[in-house]
């Protein structure tokens, strides 16, 4: 089964975050990991969920994706990323 990472964001420094968006890809890539969906256009339907910035990352499986979130790749960005954005990960798997 595919593992996915699950990200709800609310962008904090729009500076820091465009900064963080061009130095992610190459991160994902080195775990194989393909955005499917990238999107501030958020709709609510129920709850009060409301994410402002909505992301989801595939992966091979669920273990590529724990690696991916553990890699030394993604924990190079931590500076950029706390100075830019404050998110709620998870990490899934499924089909």
């Amino acid at each position: 089964m595919k593992g996915y990472v699950v990200i709800d964001t609310e962008v904090l420094d729009s500076e820091a975050y465009s900064e963080f968006a061009e130095r992610i890809p190459a991160a994902l890539a080195a775990h194989g990991g393909r955005f499917l969906v990238r999107t501030n256009e958020v709709a609510a339907v129920e709850g009060d969920w409301a994410p402002q910035r909505f992301v989801i990352v595939e992966f091979d499986d669920l273990e590529a994706a724990r690696g991916f979130i553990g890699s030394s790749e993604y924990g190079a960005l931590d500076d950029v990323r706390s100075r830019a954005v404050r998110s709620r990960i998870v990490v899934v798997e499924g089909t």
